[in-house]
């Protein structure tokens, strides 16, 4: 809808140019009328009207006049500059102001219409362009965040990556920032919640975030935890004092909005690199784990006095090593290690088997949230509770790490491919909706990062390739039917914006959707 606003000081003018356009066209609407240029001004700044036919010659404020402090209030307002006199000068300082039409008094009909048609375009055009700006703002923000959530995940995951650092920095922004992690966790009275659910939580926690004015790299939740990275300048320094003043303000914001769930957090030290993400990530990790077995609180900074504890109680290299083992599916090495790494708990608890225990339930408890994060769902927790001695805890141990990494060999080679079966089946059953890798990868039971990493090493496509690639297929038999119409074509396969359609179809084929029908079918 176009709103027109039409400014004589006779209202015989206005009435004709009002009912010159009623009859001839439509999409328009006459939001005010006004009789000299200071009302005007007033009422464009309250209608915010699109096109103004403005009389040049009016008591009080002449129409130049008025459409320049209209301008200054109202930029992308179009005109139609309307006089009596065939005046070059008025018509000269008009242009000054990007103001292309001219109407002499009196006009015919056909002369304000085409001026009127002239500007709609311009209007829409503008408009339109407008909207892709808008649409490619949109993409550039949840770009933005796939990028921090990829960052997030291979410095996690310690991957190599043909990104280099001074890549993440120019798209993040990272140069000469310092941060330290923090490990949300959200610990809820329900056992499994859905998806939609578990998405509220990370919303609410970005929300509270932004809110607070928290500059951070921010993960995916995957299990019940979301990684972030928070950012700092030299300048803005961040002792222990800050860090578990910005955690805890947070889990307060993200708190008054939950129910039946409560927010946990384990932060890492300060790294004046992103590259040495790992290292407070550990120490975040490390820290959350105290959490949770703290009754009463509800976040823990990584200190000199943690650091020193798990130095003496916790084999973190080891324990972390066991993991990759584990995740690889190496036995001979997965056992090596569990000895070594269960020597050294026997060494720390100084034989005590309640804190053994303790201990080794903690491992199995990390090992549980690392296969969760493959997308392993099986339970992999173990209970020592009737267990008497050191040495039935250490076999009982190794004889369910022996029977984890076999099944987890199982689900690797035959469970895998099911899996991706089942994905490519769900794409293939609703690539018409806007189908999303999380929805594919909660469908079949896996991590959306591990879907997303089997699609490109089973498929040289990653998740959104393969769906283009499906709705493209699919178009091409519609195309040559020969009866569908392209609008219909591209609604009918997911895509909203024809144009949009065809500039994807065109990028995939080398063609337009028409020169595509035409080729196949012979015209």
């Amino acid at each position: 809808m176009i709103k027109v606003m039409l400014v004589d000081d006779e209202s015989l003018e206005r009435e004709g140019l009002e009912l010159m356009l009623s009859k001839n066209r439509s999409g328009f609407e006459v939001v005010a009328q006004a009789q000299n240029g200071k009302q005007s001004v007033e009422l464009a700044r309250d209608t915010k009207p699109d096109l103004i036919f403005m009389d040049i010659k009016m008591p009080q404020l002449d129409g130049l006049q008025a459409i320049e402090q209209i301008l200054a209030i109202e930029p992308n307002v179009k005109c139609i500059m309307v006089s009596a006199f065939d005046m070059f000068d008025y018509a000269r300082q008009a242009m000054k102001f990007g103001i292309k039409e001219y109407l002499l008094k009196p006009s015919r009909v056909s002369e304000v219409l085409e001026a009127f048609d002239r500007m709609v375009a311009e209007i829409e055009e503008e408009r339109r362009q407008g909207s892709e700006v808008l649409e490619l703002n949109q993409r550039l923000e949840r770009f933005a965040s796939f990028i921090e959530m990829e960052l997030i995940v291979s410095l996690m995951l310690d991957h190599v990556h043909e990104f280099e650092q001074k890549d993440w920095q120019k798209w993040l922004d990272l140069d000469q920032k310092q941060g330290f992690v923090v490990v949300f966790s959200f610990d809820s009275e329900e056992l499994h919640p859905n998806r939609q659910e578990k998405s509220r939580w990370y919303k609410v926690l970005k929300q509270a975030m932004d809110q607070e004015g928290v500059s951070a790299l921010v993960g995916p939740l995957t299990g019940f935890q979301v990684p972030s990275f928070i950012l700092f300048t030299d300048e803005d320094g961040a002792g222990e004092k800050l860090r578990q003043n910005i955690a805890g303000t947070i889990i307060h914001q993200v708190q008054k909005q939950l129910e039946g769930c409560r927010l946990l957090a384990g932060i890492g030290s300060i790294v004046s690199d992103v590259q040495h993400f790992s290292q407070s990530y550990e120490e975040a990790i490390y820290a959350l784990e105290l959490v949770y077995h703290h009754e009463r609180a509800a976040y823990m900074v990584y200190n000199r006095y943690l650091r020193k504890q798990r130095k003496e109680l916790v084999p973190f290299e080891v324990e972390k090593e066991l993991v990759h083992a584990v995740k690889t599916g190496d036995s001979q090495q997965g056992m090596q290690l569990f000895d070594t790494y269960f020597q050294l708990i026997q060494q720390a608890s100084h034989a005590k088997v309640e804190l053994i225990k303790k201990a080794i339930e903690n491992f199995f408890s990390v090992l549980a949230r690392a296969m969760n994060e493959l997308g392993f769902d099986e339970d992999v927790q173990m209970s020592f509770e009737q267990l008497e001695t050191a040495r039935q805890i250490k076999e009982r141990a190794k004889t369910h790490l022996l029977v984890i990494i076999e099944r987890l060999g199982e689900w690797r080679t035959s469970g895998v491919d099911r899996l991706l079966v089942q994905a490519k089946e769900y794409i293939d059953d609703h690539y018409h909706k806007a189908v999303t890798l999380e929805e594919a990868a909660e469908r079949v039971g896996l991590s959306s990062y591990y879907l997303s990493k089997l699609f490109k090493e089973h498929f040289q496509l990653n998740f959104i390739e393969y769906v283009t690639q499906t709705r493209m297929n699919k178009a091409k038999d519609l195309l040559l039917d020969g009866k569908t119409p392209l609008k219909e074509i591209a609604l009918t396969i997911g895509y909203k914006d024809p144009n949009y359609f065809s500039r994807v179809f065109k990028k995939e084929t080398g063609m337009s959707p028409r020169e595509y029908r035409g080729k196949y079918q012979g015209y």
